[in-house]
């Protein structure tokens, strides 16, 4: 399985611990994807600082390929974040998209179609492409905690979704659902934090408990499980099996300060 992560990159910088951290949804999703096996790539753009130096370096220490990564003269995005003690609980400070916004070019599509799944969300806001892309590739998008009404115009174009839903009822899940099987989604996911998560698979559908642990950082634990589950059901695990595996790796992840690692000493003055 071939999949490209297409949009947004951050370095997350930890206010307390005056360290910084690479992430964004879908570089988050591209690096899960190749630790669950996956031929994996990102395509976005980073800047000729410090925190794209991180993104890069880091990216390519777990194998992903980069032949359309751009690099634009400027500062790359980055999140303050303000994390507790327990990992559990953050708070967002200054945060900056530098020269992270872009459109796909011809160049681009073309690439993407070699992919057997294109990784984006909302933050990435390549909505006005998402037609394009469909017609070169299935596309998994991350609505994170996007309402309804955002998200119709968006489903018909994907093959998976996913939402953020800490505190959703069962009457929010249900909506939630019915309004992903009716556009025809093949794969939905709703983690909901702490409790776990509920998944969907052409109309099979199953909640997950999170797996106890003793989180140091819960950053990204919602991309791990999306991520690791997209690869093994679309990939013929059934979804009980692939459920539990996503729900382990997630937890796994929380073991791991930042998204995914790969961290570095910040040298110079935090804005909060």
């Amino acid at each position: 399985m071939r999949v490209c992560g297409v949009g947004d990159n951050v370095v997350d910088r930890y206010f307390n611990q005056k360290l910084m951290f690479p992430g964004g949804n879908a570089v988050n999703f591209a690096v899960h994807a190749r630790r669950s096996g996956a031929q994996a790539a990102y395509l976005g753009v980073i800047g000729t600082d410090a925190d794209g130096d991180l993104i890069r370096s880091s990216l390519q220490a777990e194998g992903i390929e980069l032949e359309q990564l751009r690099v634009e003269e400027g500062p790359n995005a980055f999140a303050t974040v303000h994390v507790d003690d327990d990992g559990n609980n953050r708070e967002w400070g200054l945060c900056e998209k530098g020269v992270s916004m872009f459109r796909l070019d011809s160049a681009d599509l073309h690439y993407l179609a070699g992919f057997d799944l294109v990784h984006t969300g909302e933050t990435s806001r390549l909505d006005s492409q998402l037609p394009e892309i469909r017609e070169r590739v299935a596309i998994s998008f991350d609505f994170s905690e996007r309402d309804l009404e955002y998200a119709a115009g968006v489903l018909p174009y994907l093959k998976t979704a996913a939402f953020s839903r800490g505190n959703a009822g069962d009457d929010e899940v249900k909506r939630l659902l019915d309004a992903t099987q009716s556009a025809g989604v093949e794969l939905v996911t709703i983690t909901q934090g702490a409790r776990g998560a509920t998944v969907c698979h052409k109309g099979e559908i199953l909640f997950v408990p999170a797996v106890p642990v003793n989180a140091v950082d819960t950053l990204g634990a919602g991309d791990a499980f999306v991520s690791r589950l997209a690869c093994r059901v679309l990939t013929g695990v059934p979804l009980a099996e692939a459920t539990i595996d996503a729900a382990q790796y997630s937890a796994f992840v929380c073991g791991t300060r930042g998204a995914f690692g790969h961290s570095r000493p910040i040298t110079r003055e935090i804005p909060s």
